[in-house]
């Protein structure tokens, strides 16, 4: 549930399917959703079109683990530790490519990873899995069990109060990404800060307070019309603790780092000529985290995996969970194995934030950022190019379970073979992926370099 969907606000106001658009309520500057900063109340316009229905779980990961591998691969490797959501990134740019044309949308779906109705169709179902995630153990309520899962994946639109926006876009949100549209004065610098704290908020109030402060200062001026924002949650429980003692990791530069290890026993194995992997399983099954040690190191695990995403891409659903290597066939090596293997590995507390806008410019969505963007499937009144990608992300493991949040701001603005035990021991640099099981939909990952960096 989002935050507008839980807190008192203004009420609430709907946009016609036949097409009635921003200008006929832009008398409604005052409903800005709330009184006080933080409180962001329900959006001022949203399209009464239904949400359309989750497709098949299969197509998912086809879709979300190419532009995971890639976007993983373009990030800077000076990073010690790195949490980060290609996927919340995804579904962020996904909201934003409904209203491209021309070559900017083309550029834009082959970063994503294929045509803007099938991304968006991906983040629909997905979104949809994850609000399920822990309802049965919630029914059952055994005592004694450990605490269900939960997983959330929600959108907001933040749009300038004057600009009129096209019909087929806020009907886009609605229908694939249940996001309804905020009202904001970016023009005016007071009401402008106002709606930084309220997007703030938003997130946080969706991330379980793990995310504050997405929007920095000085991100919105008074040039910007329009920000999207998708924000993920998740926490879950291992079905038995870990066993936590004290032990070595080396760091990749050789020092070695006296840390508590936490062991545990998994039913899942993988190996390529890359990496050896196992799964820890938290309450309920639907939720893993893919644990990850390089044969040689992270660079060489995550240049051949972005090499690699187009190949997936390119071959669909069945690639993506067929054999081959990448991180997509980790995902399925480890979901279709029933091979026991004794883990262990520090636990660790980390997060991160950056602008992506330069690696998503690397990777070929260039015209964007540029005046050369197309976007006037979001409006018609003025030219629109995006300033800012913008993401923060947390993970925190131990012997109890994960709990992981990540948000991305996308602002807009004018002009093998296998023996019967394994053990896997990670007590060097490592990569972790957490996962929908269903889906096998890379949701966080990143790399621990060293496990005694917290944040």
């Amino acid at each position: 549930m989002t935050a507008a969907a839980r807190r008192p606000g203004v009420r609430r106001r709907s946009l016609l399917a036949a097409g009635v658009t921003l200008p006929a309520l832009t008398g409604l500057a005052a409903c800005d959703g709330g009184g006080e900063p933080g409180e962001v109340g329900a959006p001022d316009v949203v399209a009464e079109v239904d949400r359309e229905a989750p497709g098949p779980v299969e197509d998912v990961a086809a879709l979300t683990s190419p532009f995971t591998a890639r976007l993983l691969g373009a990030l800077d490797r000076e990073a010690v530790n790195l949490v980060c959501s290609p996927l919340s990134a995804q579904v962020a740019l996904s909201m934003a490519a409904l209203g491209a044309a021309g070559a900017t949308r083309e550029q834009m779906e082959q970063v994503l990873g294929g045509a803007v109705d099938d991304v968006a169709a991906a983040a629909n179902t997905l979104t949809q899995v994850l609000a399920s995630v822990g309802d049965e153990e919630r029914e059952e309520d055994k005592e004694g069990d450990p605490e269900p899962a939960v997983a959330t994946l929600v959108n907001g639109t933040w749009v300038q109060e004057d600009l009129a926006l096209e019909d087929d876009f806020v009907q886009g949100l609605g229908r694939w990404f249940g996001s309804g549209v905020y009202q904001a004065d970016f023009a005016d610098d007071g009401a402008r800060e106002k709606a930084r704290e309220r997007i703030n908020g938003w997130v946080a109030d969706a991330t379980n307070d793990l995310i504050e402060d997405l929007v920095p200062d000085g991100m919105l001026d008074a040039a910007t019309r329009l920000v999207l924002v998708n924000a993920l949650h998740l926490k879950a429980a291992w079905p038995q603790p870990l066993t936590a003692a004290g032990g070595t990791f080396t760091a990749a530069g050789g020092e070695e780092l006296s840390v508590e290890m936490l062991s545990g026993t998994t039913d899942s194995w993988y190996e390529d000529e890359l990496c050896r992997a196992t799964a820890l399983e938290t309450h309920g099954s639907q939720l893993s985290l893919a644990l990850i040690r390089p044969t040689e190191d992270v660079a060489t695990v995550l240049d051949a995996w972005s090499e690699t995403a187009d190949a997936v891409a390119g071959g669909g659903a069945e690639a993506a969970g067929g054999s081959g290597s990448g991180l997509a066939a980790v995902l399925a090596g480890l979901q279709d194995s029933r091979a026991s293997t004794e883990v262990t590995l520090p636990g660790f507390d980390i997060e991160w934030q950056d602008q992506l806008k330069g690696p998503l410019s690397e990777l070929g969505m260039a015209d964007a950022f540029t005046d050369a963007a197309d976007f006037s499937g979001i409006t018609s009144e003025e030219e629109l190019m995006l300033t800012h990608v913008v993401q923060k992300a947390v993970i925190t493991v131990d012997e109890e379970g994960m709990e992981a949040a990540a948000a991305t701001a996308v602002g807009a603005g004018a002009s093998s073979a296998q023996a019967d035990v394994h053990e896997l021991v990670l007590d060097v640099p490592f990569l972790y992926v957490a996962f929908e099981t269903s889906t096998r939909a890379p949701l966080v990952l990143g790399w621990i370099g060293d496990p005694t960096r917290t944040r």
